[in-house]
């Protein structure tokens, strides 16, 4: 469906979605590294919870992927980076399987996937919602060179100052 923006609480949405995946997934450690304060923004609450739910779901299964013997502890952590003027990124950073590095972001498209079972509907459709929030998904390796993977969830940070100009519409 086509977003239907408010002015809401980036943060808020993020614990929610972390909150839920916690009861979900006991054995896995969520961690959430977010600023004090709101950050608030123009966007769809329902469609931006759908995309984080999705990655974050995504991010459990890479972990269950591991091998037992392998795996340690299961960790995501989310974080907010508020550093590009403007933007607001969500970082969901897992130490599961990690992504391939030829055709990563072929996984972005419609029936791609790598997982037996998997539509490969679920990151298109992530795609989607953020392409319509005016930004993107990235598929990124972790940052620390461990196993592993890091989504960034991207969309323009509005604070709700920005109104129409009456004459022209924008």
């Amino acid at each position: 469906p086509k977003p239907l923006p408010e002015f809401d609480d980036v943060s808020s949405v993020i614990r929610q979605v972390l909150f839920l995946m916690r009861v979900g997934h006991p054995d896995i450690v969520f961690v959430d590294e977010l600023p004090r304060q709101a950050i608030k923004a123009n966007f769809d609450r329902r469609l931006i919870s759908q995309a984080l739910t999705n990655i974050v779901k995504n991010a459990t299964e890479a972990i269950s992927a591991v091998p037992i013997e392998e795996r340690g502890e299961g960790k995501i952590t989310v974080t907010v980076d508020l550093g590009t003027e403007g933007m607001v990124a969500i970082d969901v950073i897992d130490n599961g399987k990690g992504f391939p590095v030829e055709s990563r972001q072929r996984l972005l498209e419609p029936y791609m996937t790598t997982r037996a079972g998997g539509t490969g509907l679920g990151l298109a459709i992530v795609g989607k919602i953020l392409e319509e929030h005016g930004g993107g998904v990235e598929l990124l390796d972790r940052l620390d060179g461990t196993r592993g993977a890091r989504v960034r969830l991207w969309f323009p940070l509005d604070d709700g100052s920005s109104k129409p100009n009456q004459e022209t519409g924008q």
